[in-house]
């Protein structure tokens, strides 16, 4: 894992943004006040943490895409998630990403309405970390008097799936204004678009559509929401937001350092690894290395021992490598699924296929447009290939345990007692951080085995 001391560096060296109104101006270096390049730029590294680190290699394991085998994540791998585990990731979406864009919110919101902006859209990617690992969460009431986040009454998930889209709204709302409105505009102080107003507002409609599917289960018109979003959001893979990885040593692609640091923890699932060869998927390669006896093999998890030989993370995420948060080809899969859900005349096929090539695409850096991959027609569309090929194209990010979960798509096999799981079932939820319990009356305790609201009839 990246340390703090990673953090507060890239906060430091990356600050360097477009300024209007001198007079209004304060030096980013100035110890006396925070500044909005600052702070965004703090927003921006802390969300990488958040999003790509050990939550998104936790995702990956209850998925199946990744086994646990040693260390930690056989821990993980046996069911037996730990309270004081995720204490740091609590605190750092919270008291280090949220309670400080919140900040960001009320300060500037004013005379710097991208900067505010682009808080809401970190805001309700944060949130929605919180929300589609722990369920009900502290959100409404979270960031306001002196005892901060750890006193908050917790907010239901329904309730928080609508404050993100009222964020998301609010920061489309912000992105529009003219520059002129702007008394500061971002720049290089922004890691992702470079202040660039029209990528963040592509990149936030496309979330809501990712959030108006995530409640298909209850919403009856999540799919006509989600189109009518996709189509003001990301369609091309040059407006992807990725997290970005220069390669220097304290900015490494998380993925990539893990394994150099603990190589054997975390390997590659045999149920994956065989769903990607049983289509000889191209991606392979680059989702893993060959083993010893130069193969691509996947750990067996119904085994007692979860093979630490077996294949680990490839050059798809090198140290030097960006990591994907909103892309393009996710906005295929979603339209697939909405379009498939509407039914009637509409043909989820094309779509999906371009999902996978884009994917395809992606992962090889275009060395493989992934057509030999991409042959569905509408009769072969179906909601267990749609979700299938999603989970394949999504390898690596907390969307894939969120979807299996949704879906039930695939069908993943339940570790036995007898290889050393402590419950029947694939853990549905992340428990309450200990850090919450000990120190917030209104902390929540709800079985691993009870699905959150958007996943439940």
């Amino acid at each position: 894992m990246k340390s703090k001391k990673y953090i507060l560096l890239l906060a430091l060296l990356l600050v360097t943004a477009c300024k209007k109104g001198d007079v209004l101006y304060t030096s980013p270096n100035s110890p006396l006040t925070i500044t909005p390049q600052v702070l965004l730029t703090s927003l921006e590294v802390n969300t990488i943490q958040n999003t790509e680190g050990d939550l998104a290699r936790v995702a990956s394991i209850l998925s199946e895409q990744m086994a646990g085998a040693t260390g930690q994540y056989q821990t993980l791998q046996n069911y037996n998630l730990q309270i004081s585990d995720y204490n740091n990731h609590w605190v750092g979406l919270y008291a280090n990403t949220m309670q400080n864009a919140k900040i960001m919110i009320d300060k500037y919101s004013t005379n710097n309405p991208y900067y505010t902006g682009i808080a809401q859209i970190i805001m309700a990617i944060n949130l929605g970390v919180a929300t589609d690992l722990w369920g009900d969460v502290p959100y409404s009431q979270a960031f306001g008097g002196q005892n901060g986040v750890f006193v908050a009454p917790y907010d239901s998930q329904q309730q928080v799936i609508a404050s993100i889209q009222t964020l998301l709204d609010n920061g489309i709302a912000n992105l529009a204004k003219p520059p002129s409105a702007n008394i500061n505009i971002p720049g290089d102080d922004d890691l992702y678009y470079s202040g660039d107003p029209a990528k963040w507002t592509k990149a936030a409609w496309t979330l809501k559509a990712r959030y108006a599917n995530r409640v298909s289960i209850k919403d009856p018109q999540s799919a006509n929401n989600v189109l009518t979003y996709l189509a003001k959001g990301i369609t091309s893979p040059g407006d992807n937001l990725v997290n970005p990885h220069p390669g220097v040593s304290n900015a490494q692609n998380q993925w990539g350092a893990y394994q150099n640091q603990r190589a054997g923890n975390m390997v590659a699932n045999k149920f994956f690894v065989d769903a990607l060869k049983a289509k000889n998927d191209p991606r392979l390669p680059y989702y893993f290395a060959v083993d010893a006896s130069n193969a691509y093999t996947g750990a067996d998890i119904t085994q007692e021992v979860v093979n630490p030989d077996a294949s680990v993370i490839g050059t798809y995420f090198d140290v030097d490598q960006p990591y994907p948060l909103v892309t393009s080809y996710e906005a295929n899969f979603l339209a697939a699924e909405a379009k498939l859900r509407i039914g009637g005349v509409q043909d989820p096929s094309a779509d999906l296929n371009a999902g996978i090539k884009g994917s395809v695409a992606y992962v090889t850096k275009g060395t493989n447009d992934g057509s030999s991959i991409a042959t569905y027609t509408k009769p072969t569309a179906t909601l267990t290939n749609i979700m299938t090929e999603k989970w394949k194209a999504m390898f690596g990010q907390i969307e894939s345990y969120n979807d299996t979960r949704r879906t039930g798509i695939p069908v993943l096999t339940v570790r036995p007692a007898s290889a050393g799981a402590i419950t029947p079932y694939i853990p549905q939820r992340l428990p309450t951080p200990q850090i919450e319990s000990d120190t917030n009356p209104n902390a929540k305790y709800v079985a691993l085995g009870i699905p959150v609201w958007w996943a439940t009839q």
